[in-house]
């Protein structure tokens, strides 16, 4: 059984969602220190001069150390608004606007407290419409011990898996004795993509899944 795990992140890019989707068992893992200049709480999304980002405004001012699954979302502002209205106007054109147009306004006409959970809402609802058979978990569920590959390793045992999947580039991060000692087994996986029609000209990499799915539909997005 393989074993993956992440941060939530906001409208993910598509080399974590397929990450996920080569896991028999993913893991939500949010009990860990939050990073303000993440993919967190941003993405990247085209526009006709190239890419820009979506982001969710969050409230850090003496929340140095806070973790992710503290981080409460700064609600001051109209952001839901804005960000609606900026993914209407960059992807209304796009193919499959109009596919996931329900959801976005849907997604953009609640009220959102805590940053996980707008994060893992978006990433729940992108794994049901690929179709992905991953059993989902959270590490709230759970205690787990240790730090870095000492905690990957004790969330193989507790969720039963053998193996661990990381991208690539983690490569400098991870012990690979920790996993061999205790028998278990480790793999990278590296997710290079490929070029799809975009709504304006050229190609931008690295952009948000969301872009994907806007161009290419649900079956295009899952193939690549």
């Amino acid at each position: 059984m393989v074993l993956s795990g992440h941060q939530p992140n906001y409208w993910p890019y598509p080399g974590l969602i397929g990450k996920i989707m080569k896991s028999d068992k993913f893991i939500y893992v949010s009990n860990v220190q939050f990073e303000k200049k993440s993919w967190q709480v941003r993405n990247r999304v085209r526009t006709k001069d190239g890419w820009n980002y979506i982001r969710v405004p969050v409230i850090t001012k003496g929340k140095y150390y806070q973790k992710i699954n503290e981080v409460e979302i700064d609600n001051s502002s109209n952001w839901c608004e804005k960000e609606l209205k900026t993914i209407s106007l960059l992807y209304g054109k796009a193919p499959y606007y109009k596919e996931y147009k329900d959801f976005i306004e849907d997604l953009y006409t609640r009220k959102w407290d805590k940053l996980e959970d707008i994060d893992i809402h978006i990433m729940n609802y992108i794994l049901e419409i690929l179709g992905s058979n991953t059993e989902i978990y959270y590490d709230r569920d759970y205690d787990f011990s240790g730090t870095k590959t000492d905690m990957l390793v004790d969330m193989c045992k507790k969720l039963s898996c053998d193996t661990y999947l990381s991208n690539l580039g983690s490569a400098a991060y991870v012990d690979i004795g920790c996993f061999t000692k205790d028998k278990l087994n480790h793999r990278y996986i590296n997710y290079t993509g490929c070029k799809y029609k975009q709504l304006f000209y050229g190609f931008e990499e690295g952009l948000s899944v969301l872009d994907m799915l806007m161009n290419c539909g649900r079956e295009e997005t899952k193939r690549i």
